[in-house]
């Protein structure tokens, strides 16, 4: 099974297109996350704590973004070995006693999941991250991605952890998974969805037999289809005009 590259495209330009549209509306708009939105026809069994890497054409993390680092303590000693190795991609480096204490009240942990892009964690402390960072970062998809510490591999780790997305199994049929910016082009975007796409649905029990729909959006907008199980349902998709949240729900109103 195979997605049709066309359509992909025709979708992606479709939706930078209302994207652009709307940005002209809102000058404090920022760029969004595009997002590949999986439906499976059966629930999987349970969540994951680790998130399932996925590699990309057109990496979404770049020198501007910002990095933390969750690691064991002391957290000087990773510091040290971050800048004795000339790493310089990571903004913030926090033990695991700084996080329990500075950050347990629940605004401090959502202070902390709005400042970075991205977390990294080492793979060792894993398991303990979730009660740690709380609720907030599986609601906004930043769960810390688990890292080898080991002074050897440790720059392959974060470039790797850097240039890839993630995959994050929960209890729903529902998953999304970023797979290109609003910044990008089309191609880039669609490129990245195909590239993808196969490591993604190797990871989905059953595979392309249990997927229902796969749809992209940005985090304003509502999702267009690009691929569905069912033929006829596949043949009536058209890349009309996007409606955002609140002109859907007026809609539905209707």
């Amino acid at each position: 099974m195979e997605l049709n590259e066309a359509q992909v495209n025709k979708a992606t330009s479709a939706l930078l297109k209302y994207f652009e549209s709307t940005k002209k509306n809102d000058l404090l708009a920022d760029d969004s996350p595009v997002w590949l939105v999986l439906s499976t026809k059966i629930l999987p069994d349970n969540s994951r704590v680790k998130p399932i890497k996925i590699p990309l054409k057109y990496p979404i993390f770049d020198e501007n973004s910002e990095v933390c680092l969750i690691t064991k303590d002391p957290q000087s000693e990773y510091k040290e070995m971050l800048k004795e190795l000339g790493i310089t991609r990571i903004n913030k480096v926090i033990g695991v006693t700084k996080l329990k204490k500075k950050y347990k009240p629940y605004e401090a942990k959502r202070q902390l999941c709005s400042s970075y892009d991205i977390f990294l964690a080492d793979d060792r402390i894993i398991p303990i991250v979730p009660k740690l960072i709380g609720k907030t970062f599986y609601e906004k998809k930043k769960q810390p991605v688990p890292i080898k510490m080991k002074k050897g591999v440790l720059l392959k780790e974060i470039t790797n952890a850097l240039n890839s997305t993630y995959f994050f199994v929960n209890n729903g049929g529902c998953s999304s998974i970023k797979v290109g910016l609003t910044s990008q082009t089309p191609e880039q975007i669609a490129e990245n969805i195909m590239y993808s796409i196969n490591y993604i649905v190797d990871k989905v029990p059953g595979k392309w037999k249990n997927i229902q729909r796969l749809s992209i959006k940005t985090n304003k907008s509502v999702a267009l289809p690009i691929y569905s199980s069912l033929p006829d349902e596949a043949k009536k998709i058209e890349f009309e005009p996007i409606k955002n949240e609140t002109e859907q729900d007026e809609q539905d109103e209707q």
